[in-house]
């Protein structure tokens, strides 16, 4: 253990777990944590992300940002230099390959390292992780997705599976993380069904040390779900734009705009839920996962049962997350089709607007207005010599 009273809490995820919510949490209130000793480094808002990014070797969707070259180490660089505790916070290092677990620990040698995982129950997970890799450029159906999770299935794309396994099977992710730890520095979160969302904030502001009277949970964190036939309609997107667009393209057209602005906030949707016929196989392998937990003797905050799903005898069954109508689909596309032109007309008033107020501002600035006048005749003059030649 180190012997400098410097730690750092790798917040690893797991996905779809209120990673979100708590990074919003730590992000805008990183100046009122240091107050209180604790540092979330990171220069803007996305900087764990390219981190994470750049300790793993990652590409997004074929795409590296410039920002991603170096990023681990600027941040270990300013958690080397505070004196105190530090967070460093993304669920994609959850899946890190062992050498880049490695490099990370050999990166903060001399600090004393925690590990965090966040949690939610494996019936929570799986309609979630469908519906956000839908969202990832995603085209699979959610039963090939689910039989591909059971191995049922090897003439589905192995890649979903592989990657959700990677981040859910917690044993897993914990004992690669954890293995050079002692027990008591790995800490395993869980996200119980209905709690009050500032709960998951309280415990982990626990384990972290930090006052959560003197912190609070004063982020507004919008992170909005679509139902069974919005998420059905993005997936029938997937396979005439993902092929055309780039992830930039993509990630701001589809994923931010369409599923999120426009599809998430569509009324009277259907809830995405598990299946019934999935119960069974989900429950056992809960089951397992909590066992080997607990038999790691990793420090639990919460109850390890809320892992394990319950249904109460008189729930409604949910929907079967594939039973779409061609019908169901047109009535979403048209209100995708509405709320986008709303949309659209509304930022071409507001940018109208802005120019308008550009102008006014430059007709009463009478310096630059005298500008504007040099430049259009400049311009006048250089058209007129190209015109000429």
């Amino acid at each position: 253990m180190a012997g400098s009273g410097q730690r750092v809490y790798l917040h690893i995820g797991a996905p779809k777990t209120g990673t979100t919510y708590l990074q919003e949490v730590l992000w805008s209130s990183r100046e009122a944590l240091r107050a209180n000793g604790v540092l979330y480094p990171g220069g803007r808002h996305d900087a764990h992300f390219f981190a994470t990014q750049d300790l793993r070797e990652l590409k997004w969707h074929g795409h590296v940002d410039p920002a991603v070259v170096g990023a681990w180490d600027r941040i270990v660089e300013q958690v080397r230099a505070w004196p105190g505790a530090s967070v460093i916070s993304h669920e994609m290092l959850a899946s890190a390959a062992p050498q880049h677990i490695e490099r990370a620990m050999r990166s903060l040698r001399g600090i004393e390292v925690h590990i965090v995982l966040t949690t939610r129950d494996l019936a929570r997970q799986v309609p979630a992780v469908w519906q956000e890799d839908i969202k990832n450029c995603g085209r699979l159906t959610y039963a090939e997705f689910t039989r591909s999770l059971q191995g049922l299935d090897d003439t589905v794309n192995p890649f979903f599976a592989k990657t959700f396994w990677s981040y859910q099977d917690l044993p897993t992710v914990l004992r690669n993380w954890g293995e050079t730890l002692p027990p008591e520095q790995v800490h395993v979160v869980t996200v119980p069904r209905g709690a009050a969302r500032d709960e998951l904030w309280h415990r982990f502001t626990g384990i972290v040390g930090i006052d959560p009277v003197r912190c609070p949970a004063t982020a507004e964190v919008k992170n909005p779900s679509m139902g069974v036939v919005e998420t059905n309609l993005v997936r029938r997107v997937n396979e005439t734009l993902v092929p055309e667009f780039d992830w930039p393209t993509y990630q701001n057209l589809v994923k931010n705009f369409l599923a999120v602005d426009v599809l998430a906030g569509r009324p009277r949707s259907v809830p995405l839920r598990l299946p019934a016929d999935d119960r069974g196989w989900i429950s056992q392998r809960a089951k397992e996962m909590v066992q080997a937990i607990r038999d790691a003797g990793y420090q639990v905050v919460g109850d390890l049962d809320d892992l394990v799903p319950t249904w109460r005898a008189n729930e409604p069954e949910p929907r079967d997350p594939d039973s779409v109508s061609d019908s169901e689909l047109l009535d979403a596309a048209v209100y995708a089709l509405n709320d986008a032109l709303r949309k659209v007309a509304e930022e071409r008033a507001a940018a109208e607007a802005d120019r308008r107020a550009l102008m006014e501002s430059l007709r009463l600035n009478p310096r630059l207005q005298w500008m504007l006048d040099r430049y259009r005749g400049a311009r006048t003059k250089l058209r007129t010599h190209l015109d000429s030649r």
